[in-house]
């Protein structure tokens, strides 16, 4: 179809038998000029060439990032030995290691230190901060070792108490996990982690304030096992039960009272109870017998220099050693400082002892009140207290 500027004469069949365009035709579209030539400068043709190189260039830098970055970020995540290096999963394992020996830490002080000192040296409960037991718990790897004091043997032993040791139904230690006992099963883990931890575990532990609105400054602590320690070749091995010491024998009467107290001027008595589960006096003596006169007003100062839990009652043998305190005059536990209470002798106070009644306790930290008549004449002192149960968990 000729172009609206050209003549319908311009254009000439391609071959003769086709008929010319009578003028009546119907009217067909045409393009304009602009759709039958197409025109490309040199600049444009430069910068089509550039777009597709710096395309091509950008594909080949995201390929060789992604190639890049999975090695890097593995090794990152899991270190290389090789060179020191431990990666990102053994920092947050260790972090979390540490974390879990410092909560040990706490219920180990809350709820062991009672029995075996808040540093482990024992008392009622044998010693746990002892490197003959703790040799060889864990291996270098950090696995559970053959020690004395391996996580398996101390996870028997919460679990079933001390009997299980050997077969001592009389021992005090008692189990702690639960259902028997009132720690769960992370808690138990953590006193675990706690006594295997060796020193170079170091950890901020923040001690319960008195009264809870005091914030107690933190103590920085670490763990009891010497990674370095080898025993002697002559060493002989741990023994498989530990017997709590025996009571020492109740000295002779105390000294007469020359004094007796009134309610208007009692007469005190300072005592102090100490981390190694016993009671002494102001000069450290051990105290095992209390002489009163009946009627008296007696005012005990008792003092507590162990940084944990004790208590202090006068009562019946039966009810300190059970534990059963209710009624009976004395102070409820405390943890630290000096406490008083004020107390007037029964007309009757044969039969009565003073004692820390909390579990493990009693068996080291009692003795015999002794009834005077007022003119200095001593009456019968209170029977002697059964022989202390054994603890069965060396």
């Amino acid at each position: 179809m000729p172009r609206p500027d050209e003549p319908s004469s311009a254009v000439a069949p391609r071959e003769p038998s086709v008929p010319t365009a009578a003028a009546d035709a119907e009217v067909r579209f045409s393009a304009g000029e602009q759709a039958h030539t197409v025109g490309l400068t040199e600049q444009r043709a430069t910068q089509i060439v550039k777009q597709s190189g710096n395309a091509r260039m950008i594909a080949f830098l995201a390929v060789l990032l992604i190639v890049l970055f999975i090695p890097l970020y593995w090794l990152y995540d899991i270190g290389l030995p090789v060179v020191g290096f431990g990666g990102r999963l053994q920092a947050e394992t260790q972090d979390q290691y540490v974390t879990d020996v410092s909560r040990g830490y706490a219920l180990f002080i809350a709820n062991c230190a009672r029995c075996h000192g808040p540093q482990g040296l024992g008392g009622i409960g044998p010693p746990l901060n002892d490197q003959a037991k703790l040799y060889n718990v864990l291996t270098p790897q950090g696995l559970a070792g053959n020690g004395h004091l391996n996580p398996g043997y101390i996870q028997s032993v919460l679990t079933e108490g001390g009997r299980m040791v050997c077969g001592d139904a009389n021992s005090v230690m008692p189990a702690w996990l639960q259902p028997k006992g009132p720690l769960n099963y992370e808690q138990v883990n953590d006193i675990i982690d706690f006594i295997t931890a060796s020193k170079d575990t170091k950890f901020v532990y923040q001690p319960a304030a008195e009264p809870p609105a005091t914030a107690a400054p933190p103590v920085d602590e670490q763990g009891w096992r010497d990674p370095s320690y080898s025993p002697p070749p002559d060493a002989t091995p741990v023994p498989a039960c530990w017997r709590a010491p025996a009571a020492s024998a109740a000295p002779g009467t105390p000294a007469p009272v020359t004094s007796p107290g009134t309610a208007d001027n009692p007469r005190v008595i300072q005592v102090t109870e100490t981390g190694s589960l016993s009671i002494t006096d102001a000069s450290g003596a051990p105290v095992t017998q209390i002489a009163v006169v009946p009627g008296e007003t007696i005012q005990f100062q008792v003092t507590n220099s162990a940084g944990f839990d004790h208590d202090f009652y006068v009562g019946s043998a039966d009810k300190l050693q059970g534990n059963a305190v209710d009624g009976l005059a004395g102070l409820p536990v405390f943890s630290t400082g000096t406490q008083n209470f004020t107390w007037t002798v029964p007309t009757d106070a044969s039969g009565l002892q003073f004692a820390c009644t909390l579990p493990g306790h009693y068996q080291s930290m009692h003795g015999d009140i002794v009834v005077q008549q007022p003119g200095g004449g001593s009456g019968s002192p209170a029977p002697s207290a059964s022989p202390s149960p054994s603890m069965s968990m060396p």
